[in-house]
């Protein structure tokens, strides 16, 4: 080849068309895997987030959803009801005028602060009973971020309200707010009510609420005699939908969450418009239309903004109420490194055939080496071999450039590999105490049970659950409670052995597995040790709470070689525990042939 020029010249010609050939080359493989990888990433890391949203959303909805079923039930709210309605027939024709003008016309407090009066001047049943019960409902819509309150009779008749708007005193079937989402759900109830009856009213704009987007919930109300007495409802406001959406943690410059309706309509804020974009932006999306079928995955698509996106979908479900929520970044912003890159290979692949021309074969040499070496190692990390040594670095020229540019991939995979290795231990352990999940506990004492078959060791099983844990919950709150559940998963953990696991199996029971745990002597000292360090009085809102622990204790092989027998067992074991007095342990050996209720059956701790 190129026989007749001189060698001098011959050369670097050669080595320069092949420094160019192989730079191109190089440099249009790496950008494809590059690309392809930064895509692969982006889409993984945005579904993640968008899963994250939705568990959060979720949670959301199903706090709101116990809310209302608790408060449903409530004696306060039943009693409220009757009440209210008898003051409500006591006024007979005139209720609408009265009751309007004594709380919305002639309530000294602006229109935002209508529900700061706690009772009218009049001597009327209604206002003795309104002083009653709503400082205790203004308090529950203000922790809990409800817009509003609503308490109806069975005729429809809205007999109370927390925010006094102007929708109070009115008939929803009647009124002026007959052909509203509110009057529709209590509608969907009045016919025919039954107590587990929850239905959920989408986002509309609402006059009585300044025409702001409001969604409802509600729940028929039965008295002990189980009688239909009326109907509670809650005002969904948007600001906690928004404080889901907008988090902005792992989403760049670019990216966001939202939700859509069936309509189209946003459900929640964008974070990219000034003012609200709730039922006013209209979302027509491939995205948005697969979530809506009830499909979840990636696209790249045109988002509401017309800007191509990476963007992510799912669907969410709430009492037959279907959303889109979806997950978008800037395709721009995910790709722009590797744009960077790309520009970077073009300039140092013409800086690189300059150099050959001028260095010849030992300099082509000491190019091509680490070429080729830097090609293994993009290859490798292309498989995800993430042990690689990307030793070129230490060099100055272009070439440590490109690996620098490695190194970033590498991180990279090193921070999504680390990112996934997060999630498995969130989906394996429990959200509030951070101890391992039922499931979880379940998987470790079908491998420990497995080795106890194996060495003849004894595999303790204890099942524990909380004395007068429904006293906390009832009277300092659910916060309070989560705080103590909190604290007693610090304290068994600190009561057991280095191996031993214990889990939170259920609301305020716990699962405790001892691995070769010795004679019942060494598992009567672990029991007293956990009992005791319960024992200790816990301070709750400057309250000293008694909380004790009862806990029963099945063994292998003695009571069983089966999961399901032990913890029938335990479970049966700690109930007789509870039976004796509780804050003590009893051996499932313990029990007679008796059958024992097992208290897996309650509903609520203690």
């Amino acid at each position: 080849m190129l026989t007749d020029f001189k060698i001098t010249h011959k050369f670097p010609i050669v080595m320069i068309s092949l420094a160019l050939v192989s730079a191109i080359a190089t440099g249009f493989i790496a950008f494809t895997i590059a690309k392809n990888e930064m895509a692969k990433s982006a889409e993984n890391s945005l579904f993640a987030l968008l899963e994250s949203r939705k568990s959060s959303l979720n949670s959301y909805f199903s706090v709101i959803e116990k809310d209302l079923i608790f408060h449903a039930q409530s004696p306060l709210v039943i009693d409220a009801i009757k009440q209210f309605s008898l003051a409500w027939d006591a006024l007979g024709d005139q209720q609408t005028v009265y009751l309007q003008d004594a709380y919305i016309h002639l309530n000294p407090y602006s229109n935002k602060q209508k529900d700061s009066l706690l009772q009218a001047e009049s001597g009327a049943l209604y206002n003795q009973y309104h002083s009653v019960y709503h400082p205790e409902f203004k308090n529950l819509v203000t922790t809990r971020e409800f817009h509003d309150l609503f308490l109806f009779n069975t005729k429809g008749d809205l007999i109370y309200t927390v925010k006094k708007e102007v929708d109070f005193a009115t008939n929803i079937f009647t009124g002026p707010w007959s052909e509203t989402h509110l009057s529709q759900i209590v509608r969907e109830i009045d016919p025919k009510p039954s107590i587990d009856q929850h239905v959920f009213a989408d986002f509309f704009t609402y006059e009585p609420s300044d025409n702001q987007p409001a969604s409802f919930i509600a729940s028929p109300v039965f008295d002990s005699n189980k009688q239909f007495i009326g109907i509670i409802a809650f005002q969904m406001p948007i600001g906690p939908l928004n404080d889901v959406m907008h988090v902005t943690a792992g989403m760049g410059e670019t990216g966001e969450t939202y939700l859509v309706g069936p309509d189209l309509l946003m459900r929640s804020d964008s974070r990219f418009f000034h003012g609200r974009s709730i039922l006013k932006t209209r979302v027509d999306t491939l995205s948005v239309r697969k979530a809506l079928q009830g499909e979840s995955g990636n696209d790249t698509i045109l988002d509401y903004r017309h800007i191509p996106v990476f963007s992510a979908y799912a669907p969410v479900d709430f009492l037959g109420t279907r959303w889109a929520i979806i997950a978008e970044i800037d395709r721009k912003e995910i790709l722009e490194p590797v744009y960077t890159m790309s520009h970077f290979l073009l300039l140092s692949g013409c800086i690189l055939a300059i150099a050959i021309f001028f260095l010849g074969y030992l300099l082509a040499s000491d190019i091509s080496n680490p070429i080729v070496a830097m090609t293994r190692m993009m290859s490798r990390l292309a498989r995800n071999d993430l042990s690689i040594n990307i030793s070129v670095s230490e060099r100055k020229d272009e070439v440590g450039k490109m690996a620098e540019a490695m190194e970033v991939f590498k991180r990279n995979a090193i921070e999504r590999d680390l990112l996934q290795r997060k999630l498995n231990h969130m989906a394996h352990h429990d959200t509030l105490t951070g101890l391992p999940t039922r499931e979880f506990a379940t998987e470790q004492f079908d491998a420990l049970l497995q080795q106890s078959k194996l060495s003849g060791q004894k595999l303790v099983v204890m099942f524990a659950d909380l004395d007068n844990f429904k006293w906390v919950n009832d009277t300092l709150g659910h916060q309070a409670g989560d705080r103590l559940l909190k604290e007693t998963a610090i304290r068994l953990s600190d009561s057991i052995r280095e191996g031993d696991i214990v889990a939170r199996v259920g609301g305020d029971e716990f699962l405790i597995i001892l691995p070769d745990a010795g004679d019942a002597s060494s598992i009567s000292l672990i029991a007293k040790k956990m009992i005791d360090s319960v024992a200790i009085n816990f301070m709750m809102q400057e309250q000293h709470c008694a909380i004790t622990l009862s806990i029963g204790v099945a063994s292998y092989p003695e009571d069983g070689e089966e999961y399901s027998i032990l913890i029938n067992k335990a479970d049966k074991a700690m109930y007789l525990a509870k039976k004796k007095g509780k804050n003590n342990f009893v051996f499932a050996s313990e029990i007679d042939n008796k059958p024992l209720q097992s208290p897996s059956l309650k509903t609520n701790g203690g």
